[in-house]
């Protein structure tokens, strides 16, 4: 009963019907109309204005561009407060209210009057509703096929025109909604499922006006029609498979079934077609439960088990099956009575295993599922032999197994060999799977694994029973077999390089994808000589190596392989290029002196490490707290320059510069003097 909210919250998504595209508007420049020609000879006006409380509206026409035809002799006023609306609508009001799950009908019909796309839906879906609001008005001898425009003059409380106007001009072509196809129909007892079949607007534009459908049943022993549409059957955008459960009130009878659908003025299509219906009891008793099955002293088998409680058995079946792969077939040519608990089966075979299985039926014929199956052997003491020689071979090309053996039974005494699989690399439980799920009278067999074919690495084990005629088993044979890794692992996904201490490399890179990754190979390739060599290969653990051989300024390029129990080695995954560096800028100059010369400044310096230096660049500035700029730089072999543009008094910085254009952090200002 609370399937208004489903219209509310479907119509929360864009898609939730196909309907006009009208959303109620409080502003009358904004409001739209639509009008639609019905085949009465009617015509439903409908509009997405608000009308304010208190105000209402008169209705005219106007065909073939004539004069102006007033159809109110008084002005329509909506419905002013809830218990208006709740007297008006009755039983639909309250429906309403449950499902909005609303008591109060003042509130109810607030939000009703809500400027919202649900409530458009609301009006759009119950037309009664749109009038009781004044969103709606039937034109009862409308000039179908002529082009007719219709005005809605909105008024106040004293019938004053208020100004505000509404106009729609279209031709009146009536129309009336497209039957639902492909009506079905099955039931379960009372309860009865129909399905039809309607387009999307997208399949048939035309049926853009169709907002809903109404389901109905005839008792054809009375003839009496029933609307079973307990709840409001949308029309959904994307949707042409419709659904309705009905229950009907008597088994036993024959109904006539049908669909109508319905647009949004409330006019109805033809019906479908009509599906006819026998409701019968067809709801087969409880299963048996609890049967169960022994040998006796001739070798017969004895099944019982519990009467059934369902009031309306009238006696049971009961069936066997040979083994555990022949097909139940029944025994009992007639019903046993349904206080009769027990059957002797005396067609009894030595050796052979039986399933037994027992079905309750009722009055009207209807048979319950078959019980639990039953076991009983009859004893056979003869075992055949095991299979020998058993082996297993895999074909890389067809990427499946071989297994082969050979049998020392009589072939008239072979039921089938059972070939049965495991995985135990990594373990994956301790159970076995059947592979042939029929009888297998062949020395050899082949296995293709599963679905997905086998997974490289993965070991399995094999056995082969022997199942004799009588269904005895002899003992299992077993062998194994690893299958070949042949795919190479997935390289590490990325590799990290970087200087440590003065001339030491470290290299880490994480854990291949790969789950039979053993060890990892390290590279370096020598740019200048255009040489490559391997630097180790670790175990899959350890992911980090230090290299100590390398030459600083050298430039190098570190590679990482990953390497699987087969020996595969994946694609290597490169670093970028490094050079070979300290890890510190260099150290400042020392003893940094600066005298006036007739050339003008001459700098000298000392290095404490001349092996990091590649040039030294020197600032001036004119005070020593000031901004030093650029004046020149200088080969790192050099300790001595002149600057001509320079003078005594001015203050100077030497600061050496490596290979990666790295300064040094500091350096002492001096300040130029004469000699």
């Amino acid at each position: 009963m609370n399937y208004l909210n489903k219209i509310i919250f479907t119509a929360i998504i864009s898609v939730i019907l196909i309907l006009p595209e009208i959303l109620f508007s409080q502003n009358i420049e904004l409001a739209e109309m639509d009008v639609l020609a019905r085949e009465d000879g009617t015509a439903y006006i409908f509009h997405d204005y608000a009308i304010p409380l208190s105000h209402g509206f008169h209705v005219y026409r106007n065909v073939n561009d004539g004069k102006w035809e007033q159809l109110t002799d008084k002005p329509i006023f909506p419905v002013q407060n809830g218990f208006q609306l709740q007297q008006q609508m009755g039983d639909e009001f309250e429906f309403i209210q449950e499902s909005m799950e609303i008591e109060d009908a003042q509130r109810t019909f607030l939000l009703l009057r809500a400027q919202t796309d649900e409530n458009a839906i609301i009006n759009a879906t119950l037309p009664n509703l749109a009038r009781l609001l004044g969103r709606s008005f039937i034109d009862q001898n409308a000039p179908i096929g002529e082009i007719v425009a219709y005005r809605i003059e909105i008024v106040d409380d004293l019938n004053r025109p208020t100004g505000d106007i509404l106009e729609h001009e279209s031709r009146l072509t009536p129309e009336r909604p497209l039957q639902p196809q492909n009506v079905e129909a099955d039931h379960e007892e009372r309860r009865v499922r129909l399905q039809w079949s309607f387009p999307t607007y997208d399949e048939d534009p035309a049926t853009e006006n169709v907002m809903r459908f109404q389901t109905f049943y005839r008792d054809m022993s009375n003839n009496r029609t029933v609307d079973a549409t307990d709840a409001i059957l949308l029309r959904t955008t994307n949707q042409n498979e419709y659904r309705k459960h009905i229950t009907v009130p008597h088994i036993d009878r024959e109904y006539e079934f049908w669909v109508v659908a319905m647009d949004y003025s409330g006019q109805q299509s033809e019906r479908s077609e009509v599906v006819t219906l026998l409701i019968r009891d067809n709801i087969p008793p409880s299963m048996v439960r609890r049967v169960r099955a022994n040998v006796n002293e001739r070798y017969h088998s004895e099944i019982t088990w519990p009467a059934s409680t369902d009031i309306d058995v009238v006696g049971y079946h009961v069936y066997k099956a040979r083994g555990d792969e022949e097909e139940y077939h029944r025994i009992t040519e007639e019903l046993l009575p349904p206080l009769q608990t027990f059957f002797v089966h005396e067609e009894t075979e030595p050796g052979v295993q039986f399933r037994y299985a027992v079905t309750a039926v009722d009055e009207n014929g209807n048979e319950s599922e078959r019980s639990n199956p039953a076991h009983v052997y009859i004893w056979d003491y003869r075992t055949p032999e095991p299979v020998s020689d058993l082996s297993v071979s895999f074909d890389v090309e067809q990427f499946q197994t071989e297994l082969s053996w050979q049998s020392h039974n009589d072939p008239e005494m072979l039921r089938t060999f059972q070939i049965l699989r495991r995985q135990i690399h990594p373990e994956a439980g301790v159970t076995f799977d059947q592979l042939n799920e029929s009888a297998h009278l062949e020395p050899h067999f082949t296995d293709s694994g599963y679905q997905d074919g086998f997974r490289e690495g993965l070991t399995f084990e094999y056995g082969v029973v022997t199942v004799a005629l009588n269904g005895n088993r002899s003992d299992t044979v077993w062998t194994d077999i690893q299958i070949p890794v042949i795919t190479p692992p997935e390289p590490p996904v990325s590799i990290d390089v970087r200087m440590r201490n003065t001339d030491r490399v470290q290299v880490t890179w994480p854990a291949s994808v790969s789950t039979d990754v053993t060890s990892y190979k390290v590279y370096r390739h020598h740019v200048e000589s255009d040489s490559t060599n391997t630097l180790t290969e670790r175990d899959r653990g350890m992911r980090i190596y230090r290299d100590d051989e390398i030459e600083l300024f050298n430039h190098y390029v570190y590679s990482v392989t990953a390497v699987d129990s087969a020996g595969n080695e994946s694609e290597p995954v490169l670093a970028d290029t490094l050079l070979a560096h300290h890890q510190q800028p260099p150290p400042r100059s020392r003893n940094v002196q600066a005298f006036s010369v007739d050339e003008g400044v001459e700098l000298r310096w000392q290095v404490q490490d001349s092996n990091v230096v590649d040039r030294f660049k020197i600032y001036r500035a004119n005070i020593a707290t000031g901004i030093f700029e650029t004046i020149a730089e200088v080969d790192g072999a050099e300790t001595t320059f002149i600057h001509t543009e320079s003078e005594a008094g001015q203050w100077f910085k030497v600061y050496p510069v490596d290979r990666l254009g790295r300064e040094a952090r500091t350096a002492t200002p001096v300040q130029a003097v004469n000699r």
